[in-house]
């Protein structure tokens, strides 16, 4: 059989015995992580609450092994490929006996490995997964597991015992520090030294510069755009020498220290926070940087630099506390001065906070913007402090890198947006200088252009009747005009470039911010683990804490939506469409509901609420819409179908029965209308819908006013009509189309009835039209001698005498009192 069997063959049989053995140590490590993760659980639900606990996952967290994985993708799709071939030449009939046996082997030995292969494949993605699955556990455990003893009379006892201890351990570790201390030329201490050596003897060159770049934003010169970052990278390097000696100096440390601490990795941390509290100092100084190039107010830049000069003081300490700390794994249980110097350090910052929010104008000129900003800065010291005090310092010391990095993320943030708006204002500027050197220079060759042709018509004799030179107004005009059409379209660059840098910005910051807080997020899921109470079928509709927090999180994201999204919408978009009357705010008012709808939903899914719940509820509620919700039920419905139909918009004037006004509201149950009373009157949106109503504004705004006048028997028709005519004629706010028409329509008791039918154009100019139509009618009919007729009555009295002496003494009494 060896005789027969080839080279490839024996490599075959080889590889197979490697990967069964690579794929027993791999299914023993794969069950020996079960059976981790098995006792890790067992250990958690005995020792939950426990400082012994967090002993615990911090020495499993120390003895997990990475999984070295191998890739074996192309290998594998070799094998398949010599597969395919062996498979083809075996399916030859000209082959003996003794050949067909050897390939079937080589079949065999091909399919076996590949089959191990893609087990040992599959094995090492569970083992890799389940590695994964196992850290996020242990981190999570760690962040909920209280590593220290909590603020309390014992702690108060103990801790000049403790304090004691750990400092001794400290002396001896620095003591050690001699020993690790040597000089070794790495690639990064020569880049670090070689900037130094740079900085220090570029000082005076960067100060001339910088000088330079002041005067320059001083003038009323249009800066370059790039002027900004030039002088931040200046001020930069300018504070850059005394964090570069402490990166020079980590470089010494070659060993780690102590409890396996990395001293260089602290004093990486100190130099980075020196820096930014550096630059931040110099930046805003009193009229530096923040100041000439950003415009910032004086009294912002003084209030800041005071916050950043007392924030450095233990920012750069906490700093050194918080790398060294978290590099602590079975005596963070101990690390009492950390303990204390983080709690102390949280109520430095809760001060300092309040004092910094006590000294500057309110933030965009609101009271309650400000107090809500200052509220949520102190609750991150407030909670750290809160934290540290039950004896959760590794969930602390974690909270406080975070914060630490978001403060990083924010400055840079900070500093960005505002060169950004800056350059872009320098960027404008010089658009409009551009802009106004070309119209000058376009129109002064113009007028040269006109003057030779002016000096060589006047040479040749020719008429220079079709020439306009010298025509100083009309050029001065032109220029304007073109200046300001130029100012206008810069201008509408200017706020479109705003806008889009300040969003990029805003979305590249929040997917920094998004990686940095990544981490904790995952601790979160601790949260879902921990139940309220339980449904009987299971935990499926189970109320847990990481439950409530999404849902009052999704409450408070909706509820700003909600009272925010729908007004920005309308002025950053529908403001800028050509909308008819009412459109804008029916958009709003659908997003708005649909705001509402899905926050409702999203509340109700975080809470575990699902629809075989709520189907019993659907169905009492589908009966009391029938019957006890049915108007309620009908007015929403209604409010629906005016928003999507629109037969009745915000701004119509409508009547409806005896009610006219002015719509203001469209709500979910009732509309609201303003009568002319300037009364508020809310109306079933059923009425709009299965009632008759009036819209005055629905199509137009165009009205018809008919004024009704009578005159005496006896009087010109003609000249009556013509008058009638010239009144609608002069009045400015009548329509000539459609024509006003004078007609005269009856005979009456005692008048001939005339109408004046004239159209307006708005309905606010109807009253206004036929009150000065009324007092022209009364004036030019006196002057045309035409008599406005009123209805008379002749009254007889049978008792003549008597009565008749009575009227004509009374009558003869009424000239003698009038004229007293």
């Amino acid at each position: 059989m060896s005789a027969i069997v080839s080279p490839a063959n024996a490599q075959t049989e080889i590889g197979v015995e490697r990967l069964e053995s690579r794929l027993a140590v791999l299914q023993g490590e794969l069950e020996q992580l079960e059976q981790e993760r098995s006792d890790l659980d067992a250990q958690y639900e005995v020792l939950q609450g426990s400082r012994m606990l967090h002993l615990i996952l911090q020495e499993a967290r120390a003895n997990v092994q990475q999984v070295r994985t191998q890739d074996f993708e192309e290998v594998l799709a070799q094998l398949r490929l010599d597969l395919f071939h062996a498979q083809r030449q075996l399916r030859d009939e000209s082959l003996s006996s003794n050949q067909r046996e050897s390939l079937q082997q080589q079949v065999d030995g091909l399919e076996l490995r590949i089959n191990l292969l893609v087990e040992f494949m599959q094995v090492q993605t569970l083992l890799t997964r389940g590695m994964q699955e196992f850290e996020a556990i242990l981190a999570e455990y760690l962040f909920w597991t209280p590593s220290n003893r909590a603020f309390d009379g014992q702690w108060a006892v103990t801790f000049p015992n403790q304090a004691r201890d750990q400092i001794q351990r400290i002396v001896q570790a620095l003591s050690q520090l001699r020993g690790q201390l040597s000089v070794q030329l790495t690639f990064l201490m020569a880049v670090w030294v070689i900037l130094l050596v740079l900085v220090m003897l570029k000082r005076k060159a960067i100060d001339t510069r910088l000088a330079l770049y002041d005067a320059d934003v001083q003038s009323n010169r249009a800066s370059s755009p790039w002027l900004i970052p030039s002088a931040l990278g200046l001020h930069a390097l300018k504070a850059l020498p005394t964090s570069l000696l402490i990166l020079i100096a980590a470089q010494f440390i070659n060993a780690p220290v102590g409890q396996g601490i990395d001293l260089d990795r602290a004093l990486n941390a100190v130099a980075g926070a020196l820096f930014v509290v550096s630059l931040l100092l110099r930046i805003l100084r009193p009229e530096g940087f923040a100041q000439l190039y950003f415009r910032w107010q004086p009294s912002q830049c003084k209030s800041l630099h005071t916050f950043i000069f007392w924030l450095g003081i233990v920012l750069v300490p906490l700093s050194f506390i918080l790398a060294v700390s978290g590099q602590q794994t079975t005596q963070i249980g101990n690390d009492v001065l950390g303990q204390l110097l983080l709690a102390l350090a949280s109520l430095y910052l809760i001060g300092l906070i309040i004092s910094l929010f006590h000294k500057l104008p309110p933030l965009y000129g609101s009271k309650l913007t400000h107090r809500l900003v200052g509220i949520a800065l102190l609750l991150l010291p407030s909670t750290l402090l809160l934290i540290v005090m039950s004896g959760y310092f590794y969930t602390a010391l974690m909270l406080s890198g975070y914060y630490l990095a978001t403060f990083y993320v924010i400055t840079l943030w900070m500093l960005t947006e505002s060169g950004v708006q800056r350059g872009l204002d320098f960027a404008y500027e010089q658009m409009q200088e551009a802009q106004r050197v070309r119209i000058m220079s376009t129109t002064t060759t113009r007028v040269l252009g006109e003057d030779e042709v002016q000096s060589s018509s006047s040479e040749q004799g020719l008429p220079l009747t079709d020439i306009e030179a010298g025509d100083s107004a009309a050029q001065t005009h032109d220029i304007e005009r073109q200046l300001a059409t130029a100012a206008a379209e810069a201008s509408q660059a200017k706020a479109q470039s705003q806008r889009l840098a300040r969003f990029g910005l805003m979305v590249l910051f929040a997917f920094i911010l998004y990686s940095i807080w990544s981490e904790a997020t995952t601790a979160l899921d601790y949260l879902n683990t921990r139940f309220l109470w339980s449904a009987a079928d299971g935990e499926a509709g189970a109320l847990s804490l990481g439950g409530i927090l999404t849902a009052a999180t999704i409450a408070l994201i909706g509820f700003i939506l909600v009272r925010n999204l729908p007004g920005l919408l309308e002025m950053t978009v529908l403001s800028r469409l050509k909308l008819q009357v009412g459109t804008a705010y029916a958009v709003t008012s659908l997003v708005n509901y649909i705001l509402i709808s899905i926050s409702i939903i999203a509340f109700l899914a975080a809470l575990g609420v699902r629809w075989d719940q709520l189907q019993w509820l659907a169905a009492g509620l589908t009966v009391g819409l029938g019957f006890g919700l049915q108007e309620i039920f009908g007015n929403f419905i209604s409010g629906l179908i005016l928003l999507f139909e629109r037969p009745v918009r915000v701004g119509d004037v409508i009547t409806l029965n005896d009610l006219s006004g002015r719509v203001s509201q469209i709500r979910i149950r009732a509309t609201v209308i303003t009568d002319f009373d300037r009364r508020d009157i809310l109306v079933p949106n059923r009425q709009f819908i299965t009632g008759q109503f009036v819209n005055w504004t629905l199509s137009n705004t165009i009205t018809r006013i008919t004024v009704r006048v009578g005159v005496a028997y006896g009087s010109d028709l003609e000249k009556t009509r013509d008058i009638l005519l010239q009144i609608a004629k002069d009045e400015p706010r009548i329509l000539d189309e459609p024509a006003p028409m004078a007609l005269f329509l009856a005979f009456g008791a005692s008048t001939l009835d005339h109408e004046l039918r004239v159209h307006v154009n708005a309905l606010g100019d109807r009253n206004p039209t036929i009150d000065a139509v009324n007092r022209e009618i009364d004036k030019r009919f006196k002057a045309a001698g035409i008599e406005i007729a009123f209805n008379q009555i002749d009254v007889h009295f049978k008792n003549e005498l008597g009565i008749e002496r009575h009227i004509e003494h009374i009558t003869e009494q009424r000239p003698a009192n009038d004229k007293g």
